[in-house]
């Protein structure tokens, strides 16, 4: 079920890996020779912000404000000892204002998107009272911040050196993207009618499946923001994906449900409906739901296994967290093959359907399509849809992958006038987006002039209204020199927050060196080292990890974990096992490992001979049939003392004895033959009812303990 992730998983947010180092205050640009050239000019052809606050008065009314807040509430895990960073809520102010300012967890233009208030009133994390409250007393606090250094007069802090000019987006042109693969597609959402309340099926596959929007609004940056309500199309049109997908005679019996969407939070639950093709909560023909950091696929079938809702759902694993709170490329395929497969991101989550696939004959062709909820509007999601398209065939993983790399929404190529230190007609571009509600994306900047030929560019900067934020600047790692006219300086993209909005954000770039100029920027101060802080003490009990679960378990039945089949089993629930000694650790999805585990063991030990003869001697009949093996109270409490003596420790302080086993034991082999009799309990009755014993004792707090 997905417990081993593809490494490639983690990657495929681009830009998240990218946050680069602090560039501090830019207070007088540098000068100096470039490639032994002239001296390094002034501002850039666009007038700079005008002066703001200092860095040492932002701090101080930092202190005023935010901090308290911070150190009262947020200490136990973002102080610089505990689990949490950024370290917003550390004792040494210094730090934390670094930490909280440079790291764009606030906006003075704009306090009530500060990440900090949006953590509280959208994510509800970890609030100390009630969330909306909490939020409005964070943003009044950013309020009062802003107020005492005057910001927004200021325009931010001000800047020297080599600076570009001002551009917003409405500066820029739309970029149409790379293709992405459409061939039978039968209805494509793109959301691109900005504004009005019917969203457009494009894919040109009559009839349209056109959406009313009853609550979601239409975004500028392409898509629908869903908080309340939903958008649904006539069951007229939404008939064309029986007659396409699953009508007897000439339907495909296999599709692919396509979406870019961004979660609003990581607390939903329903499943909260993200895109059905249903009649009401109870009744589908497929569907995409959120339930907190999972995804739900639905897909009815004539296996007789399958509801009419759907079910058994297709869950990807909870331990993996697919589902977050962030643009997500979520694709769900479905074929006579495989059944059906979720794609995240262009990976396959390795989420294996357990229902046999069959054919979709069963489809009602009265359902209707409907996104953001159901149809008997009772399972409200919030989010972003972005784009959502559906194809009459499975895709490929190669085609996933392709519109995966196509990207989504609306791109603006940005284009930052160079040509006074680099020659006419030289500019810097851009490929830039809108992520989410708090940033933008920043992608692949070329180097475009007509006459220049070996011209170092180094160390870019993104600026939103005259700050230069620390956190999303990779490309101030950018240190290249340019060989032709046209040439691409990073393939990755940076993460920058949004300060006052895409209507009036002014975007600068930054740098360190221009073809023969440069003014580079001291490094920034390195933060002091957080006050020791201890914690509590260690406890003196701890867990054992998975090497350790794995050996012990080995070392009680006598299975080698060499075997195949427990090795396999083991390879796949490692990461899954507890990491750390620590038992503050242990979380429910690690007890469901321990237990797997365990079971493959008592399997492996009850079904060999040798082995089962060491372990269990005379003591049950094997080959006789449930109702005989189990019939004398001597045999079963003699079975129990023999899993107290050879599971638990004789020499272990509080460790659990004969009397307090033997009940649970006992009660569990009741359970296992209630009802058996000599025809419908046999052997094999036995055999299971001594592996569940096995894995009862094994997979307890007393093997995984120490």
């Amino acid at each position: 079920m997905g417990i081993a992730k593809k490494s490639s998983q983690l990657a495929v947010v681009l830009c998240l890996a990218l946050l680069g180092t602090a560039c501090g205050d830019y207070g007088g640009g540098g000068s100096g020779a470039g490639g032994g050239g002239a001296p390094g000019p002034g501002p850039g052809p666009g007038p700079n912000p005008a002066p703001g606050p200092s860095d040492a008065e932002m701090q101080a009314a930092f202190e005023q404000t935010v901090h308290p807040l911070m150190t009262q509430y947020c200490v136990t895990c973002h102080a610089g000892a505990g689990p949490g960073t950024p370290h917003i809520a550390s004792p040494d102010a210094a730090t934390a204002y670094r930490e909280t300012w440079y790291n764009q967890k606030v906006s003075l233009a704009n306090p009530s998107t500060s990440r900090l208030v949006r953590r509280l009133v959208a994510d509800f994390h970890h609030c100390w009272s009630d969330c909306v409250s909490d939020a409005a007393q964070m943003q009044l606090a950013i309020e009062q911040w802003a107020t005492l250094v005057n910001f927004g007069s200021g325009g931010g802090q001000n800047v020297n050196g080599l600076v570009s000019e001002n551009l917003t987006l409405a500066d820029g042109f739309e970029d149409q993207g790379a293709d992405r693969y459409s061939d039978n597609l039968i209805a494509f959402w793109n959301f691109k009618e900005g504004v009005g309340t019917i969203a457009r099926d494009t894919s040109g596959v009559a009839p349209a499946i056109d959406l009313v929007l009853e609550g979601p609004a239409l975004m500028s940056s392409y898509g629908i923001r869903v908080e309340t309500g939903r958008a649904i199309a006539s069951q007229e049109a939404s008939r064309k994906l029986y007659d396409l997908l699953a009508e007897p005679r000439n339907g495909t019996q296999q599709y692919t449900l396509e979406t870019w969407i961004a979660n609003a939070n990581i607390v939903q639950e329903g499943p909260a409906r993200i895109v059905n093709y249903s009649a009401n909560s109870g009744a589908r023909n497929f569907g995409l739901g959120q339930v907190t950091y999972y995804y739900n696929a639905r897909n009815r079938t004539v296996n007789p296994e399958v509801n009419e809702n759907g079910n058994p759902a297709l869950q990807t694993a909870d331990a993996d967290r697919d589902a977050q709170a962030t643009l997500q490329h979520v694709v769900v395929t479905y074929d006579q093959y495989r059944g059906r497969r979720i794609y995240v991101n262009g990976a396959f989550t390795e989420d294996i359907d357990e229902v046999e696939p069959s054919a979709l004959w069963n489809w009602s062709a009265n359902h209707r399509v409907v996104m953001g909820n159901d149809v008997s509007n009772d399972r409200q999601w919030q989010g972003t849809i972005r784009l959502v398209a559906i194809y009459q065939y499975a895709l490929s993983e190669a085609q996933i992958i392709q519109n995966f790399d196509a990207g989504v929404g609306k791109r603006i190529l940005m284009r930052f006038d160079v040509s006074r230190w680099a020659g006419a007609g030289s500019y810097i571009e851009f490929v830039v987006s809108e992520l989410d509600d708090y940033s933008y994306l920043f992608c692949r900047p070329s180097f475009h002039a007509p006459g220049v030929t070996n011209a170092r560019v180094g160390k870019l900067r993104v600026m939103v209204n005259g700050q230069s934020p620390v956190s999303g600047q990779g490309f101030v790692n950018v240190d290249t020199v340019v060989t032709s006219t046209e040439q691409q300086l990073s393939p990755l993209c940076s993460v920058i927050q949004k300060d006052a909005g895409p209507l009036t954000d002014v975007f600068t770039i930054d740098f360190e060196y221009l073809a023969n100029f440069q003014s580079p920027k001291p490094p920034p101060p390195i933060p002091p080292l957080p006050p020791p802080q201890y914690g509590d003490p260690l406890p003196t009990d701890g867990l054992r990890d998975f090497r350790r679960i794995n050996e012990s378990m080995a070392a009680v039945t006598g299975v080698s974990p060499n075997a195949a089949s427990v090795r396999s089993t083991y390879d796949d629930l490692a990461v899954q096992l507890p990491a750390t000694a620590d038992l503050r650790t242990f979380a429910s999805a690690q007890q469901v490992a321990v237990t797997k585990l365990s079971l493959e063991y008592c399997n492996a030990l009850v079904e060999t001979t040798n082995l089962r003869t060491a372990f269990f001697g005379a003591i049950v009949d094997f080959n006789a049939p449930a109702t005989t093996a189990f019939s004398s109270q001597a045999a079963r409490d003699a079975l129990a003392q023999r899993f107290v003596d050879r599971m638990f420790s004789a020499n272990v302080a509080y460790q659990p004895d004969f009397g307090t086993v033997q009940p649970v034991l006992d009660g569990l082999i009741d359970d296992l033959t209630a009802g058996c009799t000599a025809a419908t309990c046999d052997d094999e009755r036995t055999r299971t009812v001594v592996k569940s014993l096995c894995a009862a004792t094994l997979a307890s707090a007393a093997t995984s303990i120490h």
